[in-house]
């Protein structure tokens, strides 16, 4: 493994490590200034947004309003070749309304410069619906 996967796949890997416990500080300043992120399928939650204030704003800020509490993502497999890291993951978070969200991911993040530019994320989207709205 290169030395940049090496350090792509740890910095993704202490990011989740946290993430798994609910803490997200590792994980946001992680985002470029440039950050693409898409979530892909045909869900009210699939979209592509670019630019940091707009991650915030469109995808972060409506997921995150609509948990009670913490969010966990628990990382299950962490791989990374060159500039690309793969983490498949099973997320967790009881919602304002009491509903359990529980998904599985699989996020193919790509970073340059040790920050995050772009995000694949794939996950059960129809879950996503029934659940977030």
């Amino acid at each position: 493994m290169s030395d940049t996967a090496e350090t792509n796949r740890a910095l993704l890997s202490e990011a989740f490590a946290k993430l798994e416990h609910g803490d997200p500080s590792a994980f946001l300043p992680l985002f470029g200034e440039d950050i693409t992120w898409r979530v892909m399928g045909t869900s009210n939650w699939s979209k592509e947004v670019s630019g940091l204030p707009r991650v915030e704003a469109e995808l972060m800020g409506p997921l995150f309003a609509r948990f009670a509490g913490p969010y966990r993502n628990i990382p299950e497999l962490v791989l990374a070749d060159g500039d690309h890291v793969v983490v498949l993951a099973r997320g967790h978070a009881d919602t304002v309304d009491g509903k359990v969200y529980a998904n599985d991911y699989c996020f193919v993040f790509r970073l340059a410069d040790g920050r995050i530019v772009e995000v694949r994320e794939y996950l059960d989207t129809k879950l996503a619906d029934a659940v977030l709205g």
